[in-house]
């Protein structure tokens, strides 16, 4: 295996998220894979995305977590409108489109003394340890993300 020191910041990132942020969310009873993660209810489904911005170096990267919850109808109305998304269980919901759904950056969602705080981006270095940023990322999807999707799924 390579040396931790070896890998550049995009690699870096896959590491955390498949060895820190995908078992962290499966506890959370989401499923997926890559940076697309999944909970179902009777008649919605949620997503957790996890997005890196597109300009990084070979040192850091920035990423944020996308939130969002679309009505298994809606879901089932835009895979008769564009038939070319797979059709099981676990597949993923169509894109939003307006006026379908809710969609919001985890931002909008984590509050300081009851106020939004906009912006949200946590920063990776290659090499550096991630377990605490890990927890940072996964506290704000159970705190804030999960119970705002939950309420949207009720």
């Amino acid at each position: 295996m390579e040396s931790e020191l070896e890998r550049n910041a995009q690699e870096w990132f896959r590491f955390m998220v498949d060895t820190n942020l995908a078992p962290g969310l499966r506890a959370l009873g989401f499923f997926g894979v890559g940076r697309r993660f999944r909970i179902e209810s009777n008649r919605h489904w949620g997503e957790i995305v996890v997005e890196q911005t597109r300009s990084f170096t070979e040192r850091a990267v920035r990423f944020t977590v996308r939130v969002g919850v679309i009505s298994r109808d809606e879901w089932a109305h835009q895979l008769r409108v564009r038939p070319y998304y797979p059709v099981s269980r676990h597949a993923p919901p169509p894109t939003k489109t307006a006026g379908a759904g809710w969609e919001a950056p985890i931002g909008e969602l984590v509050t300081v003394a009851g106020f939004p705080i906009g912006e949200l981006w946590w920063e990776l270095e290659a090499g550096k340890p991630f377990d605490s940023l890990s927890r940072e990322v996964l506290s704000a999807v159970r705190e804030f993300a999960l119970p705002a999707m939950r309420e949207r799924m009720a």
